[in-house]
């Protein structure tokens, strides 16, 4: 969308692109000549965790592949005579100033409009590529434009400068524009009640007898949103998860009533769950004997993390559950916290060791013996162990070697909706021995 320069005006390099200030005598060419000048701001600011995280040398390589993907823009709506450079405030961001355009008229703010907005969805396309393996979640770039006047009376520098603010601006109001529409599709979810409840059976492992039952949740199918972790992190970045657990949550309860009175339930809750009036003391009872359940058949879940990052809120909350018959679940136990003083302060009923422990652990030393230290943990304070992730046979003959008693995934039963019949013929058919 943009043209050759005549002129000295250095054009888009392949070398590392230097801080704007040091290009303002190339813009003042192309504002001189055209009369305005044109950027489109490349916001790659959801990047900057890699350097916290894994310092500056793993960030540079995915800064610079972020601008190689920016480079395969050239010949479309990046031109070889447009100047690139970054923001000289952190280097948070790319700038593409353009340069005039190749067919004769004006540049309209709707052509620099456009070319935003794909830029934005070739480096969104591949983003993935961008942050993984460093970074989890969806990471997004967002790109801004502007525009500015040659005006004689201001001097190029601060035009320039303004330039860049203002199409910081336009990154701003949109990434705002996009959290409210997030977070209004996230309403509407909740209102009109479209999560789904889906049900994966615990099993004893020696004699594939059901323990139980895990309420798993899901966001609307074919959204990017349909799996439990993506539409937690979108709740979190619109502040509802409490709303979005207590949705799950209740939907969790009302779909158990299908379940065979014989079996467990277990819910995943988050710490707001503990505070939650509906969800305490006589008003939670009522519920349980409305739905026909008992306290005692319901199985609090709260991951490793969340159990010792709120200990002592937990451990107060946490014990009038158990007073009021409930049993107490850590979950993700092993993925990499250390706090097992505080988890054994909590007197967990079931401890449920993260998948990735699991995975391959019939060909992993480190993992077996991993898995034996918690189990001796787990006897040594009257907790059960639960295998999480199963998904070959190897694992699960590892897991029985070991005197592992209770597993789940997809080797022995995958998350299903229940349909009262069959799934109860599929439990009383499960409960049979192997074999």
């Amino acid at each position: 969308m943009s043209g050759q320069l005549s002129g000295p005006a250095r054009s888009f390099s392949p070398d590392e692109p230097v801080p704007y200030r040091e290009r303002v005598l190339d813009l003042q060419q192309i504002l001189e000549r055209q009369g305005s000048l044109a950027l489109l701001l490349i916001d790659v600011s959801e990047l900057t965790p890699v350097e916290h995280h894994y310092g500056t040398g793993a960030f540079t390589n995915v800064r610079g592949m972020a601008r190689e993907l920016l480079l395969e823009l050239r010949g479309t709506d990046v031109r070889s005579s447009d100047v690139l450079a970054v923001d000289d405030k952190g280097g948070d961001a790319f700038l593409v100033f353009l340069s005039p355009k190749r067919h004769e008229g004006p540049l309209k703010v709707s052509d620099i409009r456009r070319a935003a907005e794909r830029v934005e969805s070739h480096l969104n396309q591949k983003l993935t590529r961008l942050t993984s393996p460093y970074l989890s979640g969806t990471r997004q770039v967002a790109v801004g434009f502007a525009l500015v006047f040659d005006n004689p009376l201001v001097m190029p520098e601060r035009l320039v400068a303004r330039l860049v603010d203002e199409a910081w601006e336009c990154v701003r109001v949109q990434r705002r524009q996009r959290d409210l529409v997030k977070r209004g599709w996230l309403q509407e979810v909740l209102l009109e009640d479209r999560l789904a409840t889906l049900f994966q059976p615990v099993f004893e492992l020696a004699c594939r007898r059901v323990l139980g039952y895990e309420a798993l949740s899901r966001g609307p199918s074919g959204t990017p949103y349909h799996m439990p972790l993506r539409l937690f992190e979108m709740a979190a970045e619109s502040d509802l998860v409490f709303e979005l657990d207590r949705k799950c949550r209740r939907r969790a309860l009302l779909a158990a009533r299908e379940l065979p009175r014989n079996v467990l339930l277990f819910v995943n809750v988050f710490p707001s769950a503990m505070y939650d009036p509906e969800f305490q003391g006589p008003p939670l009872l009522r519920l349980l004997e409305d739905l026909g359940l008992s306290p005692e058949r319901v199985v609090l879940e709260i991951t490793e993390k969340y159990a010792i990052e709120n200990y002592s809120l937990f451990a107060e909350a946490l014990g009038e559950f158990t007073r009021l018959g409930f049993q107490i679940a850590v979950d993700d136990v092993g993925a990499g916290y250390s706090g097992l003083e505080k988890i054994a302060h909590l007197n967990p009923r079931y401890l449920k060791l993260d998948r990735e422990l699991i995975k391959d652990i019939d060909s992993s030393y480190i993992r077996r013996e991993m898995a034996r230290a918690l189990k001796a943990f787990a006897d040594k304070i009257g907790s059960t162990l639960i295998a999480e992730g199963i998904e070959r046979e190897g694992e699960l003959g590892a897991l029985v070697d070991l005197g592992i008693d209770y597993g789940q995934g997809f080797l022995l039963g995958r998350p299903a909706t229940l349909v009262a019949p069959a799934a109860h013929r599929r439990a009383r058919a499960a409960e049979l021995p192997a074999g």
